[in-house]
């Protein structure tokens, strides 16, 4: 089987999550006799052709840069012939599409279903079906993602004075008359966003035979707006083996202080600022360390909290980790922190800690309170409430037994084999509707 693996960006350049899940899946899926070339866009004039890991990776040019838009490239982007191209001189049986935007969105998955691939998308962000990329409602409750223009255009910031006859007007507003909107009264523009928003999920569904969901959350916010369930496939994120650890992690060190390790952007969705405040809620003699291995990404952000921490000797600011040191950290924490604050399909943090024998304390929010079950495998809080992150610190600190549980409790992490193997089932089903389809259009032609 011949597949065509499509993302946004690739490496050698700074990837994300996305990015490295997918190059540890490829080798697995090649185990399993499935052939892939990764295809992804890059921010030049010119498309570049080469071999990463084993892999041949094909560049296409997305170049000027495309604007983000809610369609996610509904009419295609500058160097788009590239890719079209491209895409044309392949004898794939399969494309996978892994992101949703202008550089790789609607317009790639489009000519790929009109070739007669195989087609699939699979769901990890928010971005698809939220105008503020989150679904927290209102930025402090999560959502359960169905569209709906008049709720969807207040959440995102439209006066809850505007009626309602305003909103459904705004919404048939051409989205390039809408950007003209922009600036004191750019909230004008927003019921068209989130017009376009409810036309891109429907027309993802109609040239995509599958719609993978990587979390329980996408898969039921997908389903409410009406997507037909049989174009719904969950498949959840699995971990490399040689990640997974087969003992239990070390109890706590002898100077009883509770380590409590973070890994991730310095981003405010990630949630920083809440374990930095939750930490300056306990007393300065709580047996307490935070130890951050932040990812750079909002300076800014940054800044600000090392400011807020300034001399507290129980945040400690480590160096970013490279991949390969991820495990070893983990096996010096006692517990990792996770307090997301919008919706995730992951993180795979979350099961790199499992797969370490390390519980996790992380937001009761998303893909992180579906990877921790409270009280058996790790602690689930409040997301945005430092109180609530303060107190199941203290009460680990204080009660080691506790601790001891929650490490007995933690299963064998999901691997990436058993991803790529379902894969696999998935792929394999999509062609053998396929192949009846043609049968029976063959026969009735006869």
């Amino acid at each position: 089987m011949k597949t065509i693996q499509a993302v946004a960006r690739y490496f050698p350049e700074n990837c994300g999550g996305i990015q490295t899940h997918l190059s540890e899946l490829l080798p697995e899926l090649e185990a399993l006799g499935v052939e892939s070339k990764v295809v992804a866009a890059q921010e030049k004039p010119e498309a570049d052709t080469y071999s990463y890991q084993g892999v041949e990776i094909y560049r296409y040019p997305a170049f000027p840069v495309p604007k983000p838009e809610p369609l996610h490239g509904g009419s295609g982007h500058g160097g788009f012939e590239y890719f079209a191209q491209w895409l044309k001189q392949q004898k794939a049986e399969i494309y996978h599409q892994h992101q949703w935007e202008p550089k790789c969105g609607l317009a790639h998955l489009r000519l790929a279903k009109e070739l007669g691939m195989g087609t699939v998308v699979s769901i990890r962000l928010p971005h698809p079906i939220c105008q503020r990329n989150t679904l927290m409602f209102e930025g402090k409750t999560a959502c359960d993602g169905k569209l709906d223009l008049m709720r969807c255009s207040q959440c995102a910031g439209v006066p809850k004075n505007l009626p309602s006859t305003m909103i459904q007007a705004l919404s048939q507003v051409p989205i390039s008359v809408s950007e003209k909107a922009k600036g004191k009264l750019g909230f004008l523009a927003l019921p068209a966003y989130i017009a376009e928003r409810q036309k891109g999920l429907v027309e993802m569904a109609k040239y995509a035979d599958r719609i993978v969901a990587m979390s329980q959350w996408v898969y039921d916010a997908i389903a409410i707006n009406g997507i037909p369930e049989e174009k719904l496939f969950l498949l959840k994120h699995g971990i490399s083996e040689s990640l997974v650890k087969t003992t239990v992690s070390q109890p706590r060190k002898a100077d009883g202080i509770l380590r409590i390790g973070f890994l991730g952007r310095w981003s405010p969705t990630k949630g920083i600022h809440v374990l930095v405040e939750a930490i300056k809620c306990l007393p300065t003699d709580a047996p307490v360390e935070l130890i951050i291995h932040g990812v750079p990404q909002d300076e800014p952000y940054r800044q600000r909290l090392m400011d807020r921490i300034g001399n507290d000797s129980r945040i400690r600011v480590a160096n970013q980790l490279k991949r390969d040191d991820i495990s070893a950290a983990l096996s010096n924490y006692d517990v990792l922190a996770v307090p997301s604050q919008w919706l995730e399909t992951g993180p795979m943090v979350v099961i790199e800690a499992h797969a370490n024998g390390l519980p996790v304390v992380g937001s009761d929010l998303g893909g992180v309170a579906e990877k921790v079950t409270h009280g058996v495998d790790g602690l689930l809080v409040h997301p945005s409430d430092p109180k609530s992150w303060a107190e199941a610190f203290a009460l680990l600190a204080k009660d080691s037994s506790l601790l001891d549980k929650l490490r007995q409790g933690i299963k064998p992490p999901r691997t990436i084999s058993m991803e790529a193997a379902d894969s696999v089932t998935l792929y394999q089903r999509i062609l053998a509707e396929k192949s009846v389809k043609t049968a029976y259009q063959m026969a009735s032609s006869l």
